[in-house]
């Protein structure tokens, strides 16, 4: 098909040829090049178009061969193309097609030049838009840009949020993003505004329907050629299911960790957790030189409220004993109810004075629970046995709570509802106490 025209006279023709025969110059054109006579006959040609003028003569450039007698015919210069079958999608030629001479005298110089690559590289162009356009098209995520002020210029064509494209381009970026706050934090850096690459960034976003989703994010700044930064391209994933599910799990998994370090009915460490908790807290205590108290208790005459009231009141004066318990202790403490009515308390860099106060503090306890809950005759009440932790050497958690227990027996021998403070273990200054 023809592209342009330009008439061509004869002294045109002499000055294109530089007062040679064009036939001259056919053989040294680095293209393809031919000399046709008025009626399109060849009357010179160079190697390079063989090709061209085979097809020419099977008839398979019809529109070429058009051109051509278009040409001859009404001396007009013209541009035209023609693609020529072979390996690897074949070869495309950008022809000029200059008449010469008179109508009389009429011939015709083809000169043609390679442009495959040229081609070849406009069609991956096209398939590469294609493609990203297809991708973006079928993605479940939604691929943006936005320009230097914030707003979007482009969203991909399925929308995002519930918003169609059309909606959210133009729009302020930061419009959809949540309200920040404790469930919902924000990103250092919103991927909107982003002047580096980020990946895999955290963002809370608002939809049209006002709910919140979590997106993941991923960006590049854009820049132009001077380095000047131009906005950003990013693609944004929902993740919100898949943000609750694992959140979901943290919780389940969480509440296990719970229910199997926590003694069903009181909610107080169970003996195998406190176990391994003090251990972590005598290593410490003895590298630090501190002084810790264990406590160990039992309720009197708990089995006669068994017996008497039964077993549901018995739970009860369990749960309030650990709860009045619990209320006596600091955040760094520990109680556990080690079984039945047995209890151990830890009380983090304590001394004998902290030792005696919570003991009558517990004893306080006992009273309000023989108020509460005790059988006439047989008083309700805690006995408590006292000891603290060694400075001098490493003590393991069975001998510590031994110690106490000997210590709470000792207590229950002066006639319960009564405390044993044992001495200490050593002397901070190497003389024994």
């Amino acid at each position: 098909m023809s592209q342009g025209s330009t008439a061509m006279d004869a002294s045109q023709e002499s000055n294109l040829a530089g007062g040679l025969d064009p036939a001259l110059l056919v053989p040294d054109y680095p293209g393809p090049a031919a000399l046709l006579d008025g009626g399109g006959r060849t009357l010179a040609a160079n190697d390079a178009a063989t090709g061209l003028l085979a097809a020419l003569a099977d008839n398979q450039l019809p529109a070429l061969a058009a051109a051509i007698a278009a040409a001859l015919n009404d001396g007009q210069m013209r541009q035209d193309r023609a693609d020529l079958a072979g390996p690897r999608g074949g070869s495309a030629l950008q022809l000029t097609l200059i008449p010469l001479g008179d109508r009389t005298h009429r011939r015709l110089l083809l000169l043609g030049r390679d442009g495959t690559l040229e081609r070849n590289l406009i069609q991956a162009l096209m398939q590469s838009r294609q493609l990203f356009k297809d991708l973006v098209s079928c993605s479940t995520d939604f691929a943006w840009e936005t320009k230097a002020d914030g707003r979007f210029g482009f969203v991909s064509p399925r929308g995002a949020l519930g918003y169609t494209a059309r909606e959210l381009e133009g729009t302020d970026a930061r419009k959809i993003v949540a309200e920040h706050s404790v469930d919902t934090p924000a990103p250092a850096i919103l991927p909107f505004e982003a002047q580096v690459p980020q990946e895999s960034t955290e963002v809370f976003l608002q939809r049209k329907d006002g709910t919140v989703g979590c997106f993941e994010v991923s960006c590049l700044p854009v820049r132009d050629a001077q380095g000047a930064w131009l906005g950003v391209r990013g693609v944004a994933r929902d993740v919100t299911e898949a943000r609750e599910r694992v959140d979901a799990l943290r919780r389940a998994h969480k509440q296990l960790n719970k229910l199997a370090s926590t003694d069903g009915l009181t909610g107080l460490l169970n003996r195998r957790a406190f176990l391994t908790e003090l251990d972590k807290r005598l290593a410490r205590h003895l590298r630090n030189k501190l002084r810790g108290t264990l406590i160990y208790f039992d309720l009197d005459n708990f089995k006669k409220v068994n017996d008497v009231r039964g077993h549901q009141v018995g739970d009860e004066v369990l749960k309030h004993v650990s709860e009045e318990a619990r209320r006596l202790m600091r955040g760094v403490d520990l109680a556990s109810r080690i079984g039945g009515d047995e209890f151990l308390l830890w009380l983090e860099e304590t001394d004998r004075n902290s030792a005696e106060s919570i003991s009558l503090r517990l004893h306080e306890i006992g009273r309000e629970l023989d108020r509460q809950f005790g059988v006439e005759g047989f008083p309700l009440g805690l006995s408590v046995g006292a000891v603290f932790s060694r400075l001098d050497q490493l003590e393991s958690t069975e001998a510590l709570i031994a110690r106490a227990d000997e210590a709470m027996y000792a207590a229950k021998k002066g006639g319960k509802g009564r405390s044993h403070i044992a001495p200490l273990p050593d002397d901070e200054d190497g003389v024994p106490t």
